[in-house]
């Protein structure tokens, strides 16, 4: 039996902190030291949005060449039920606060249209699904794909969709308008990191992180100069900005190449985290508003910056993987079982 890869769990677990971290982040910096921290600090942590990404692609579009009736519904099994279920939590919370008052029968059919319409309350973070649900209904093609193409091949595609992606982010920027070519190109969007998990684990040699590293680093410190001397240039900051990919992508291969870890202890953590990673990652937005930053906020901490941001982090990823463990093992699963699949990936 093939060794389990532990890095890639860790990587999960990680990628669950640093997205609870950057929620917890205020949007306001009082001083100059609240905004660098800030500035620093989110480039960094919204990095891990894309090695979500990655992540998936780096497994699926290798293996998801089987049949595709069961694929969909694996997915469905594992990643549309826990999804609703969670925006059914959210709903119900947030109409617990309302003071709008509907009829029985208007409850369901007001949740149902924001749940496809990705509008449901206090969920702001749900957005990640619909990409990565759009990503899943394309990943049975794909994955034929990516096998037929050889390296050299594999290369040229990654280098269309970079490019396709840098045009999409800056011409708009800069008044060049492209939208007539670029809105009718297939492989942009976030499509970039799904692939590209896939194409780094396959073509990336060991020998090459310091380049990629170096890129990330330049990537961090464009991102900064941007932030501090041209704020209102909004393409070029984040998500799927090429200094954010260049980011993404050096710290996937920093834990590519370092992240075997070999502590017992800090593996079956890995591991467990890892395994409730995508429940704790759905409770997590509720869980810090609702509850951990109310707690923080109730303390000393609350009159200092990076502690109460630290405190309200770790307290969330608490209280998360905690209703992840509970919830994966009672609801989720039984909802789950109604569902049947092959064994198997």
């Amino acid at each position: 039996m093939k060794e389990r890869e532990i890095k890639y769990d860790f990587l999960r677990a990680v990628a669950v902190l640093a997205i609870i971290m950057v929620h917890a982040i205020p949007a306001v910096s009082v001083n100059d030291k609240q905004w660098w921290f800030a500035a620093v600090m989110q480039p960094l942590l919204l990095s891990f949005v894309g090695i979500y990404f990655m992540l998936s692609g780096l497994f699926l579009l290798d293996s998801a060449t089987g049949d595709i009736t069961q694929f969909y519904k694996k997915r469905v099994k594992v990643i549309v039920i826990p999804f609703f279920f969670f925006s059914v939590l959210y709903y119900l919370f947030y109409v617990s606060r309302s003071q709008e008052v509907l009829s029985w029968w208007e409850y369901p059919v007001e949740f149902l249209r924001d749940f496809f319409s990705g509008t449901v309350p206090m969920a702001d973070h749900m957005w990640f699904m619909y990409v990565i649900i759009a990503l899943y209904l394309c990943t049975p093609f794909l994955a034929r794909m990516m096998k037929t193409m050889n390296d050299k091949e594999l290369k040229y595609f990654i280098l269309l969709i970079l490019g396709v992606q840098t045009l999409t982010n800056y011409a708009g920027g800069f008044g060049i308008g492209l939208d007539q070519i670029l809105d009718y190109m297939v492989f942009k969007g976030w499509l970039i990191y799904y692939v590209l998990g896939y194409a780094l684990k396959r073509l990336f040699k060991r020998e090459d992180f310091k380049w990629f590293a170096l890129a990330g680093i330049v990537g961090l410190a464009l991102t900064l100069l941007q932030k501090r001397f041209t704020p209102g240039f909004v393409p070029g900051i984040h998500d799927l900005a090429p200094t954010m990919i260049a980011m993404s992508a050096a710290v996937f291969l920093l834990f590519e190449c370092y992240g075997n870890l070999k502590c017992k202890a800090a593996r079956t953590a890995a591991v467990w985290m890892s395994r409730h990673s995508y429940s704790a990652y759905l409770a997590h937005y509720l869980i810090l508003k609702a509850a951990a930053e109310l707690l923080v906020d109730q303390t000393v901490v609350r009159h200092f910056y990076v502690p109460r941001i630290v405190c309200a982090t770790l307290l969330t990823a608490v209280l998360s993987f905690a209703a992840a463990w509970i919830l994966d093992s009672t609801v989720i699963r039984w909802l789950q079982n109604l569902i049947k699949t092959d064994r198997g990936r």
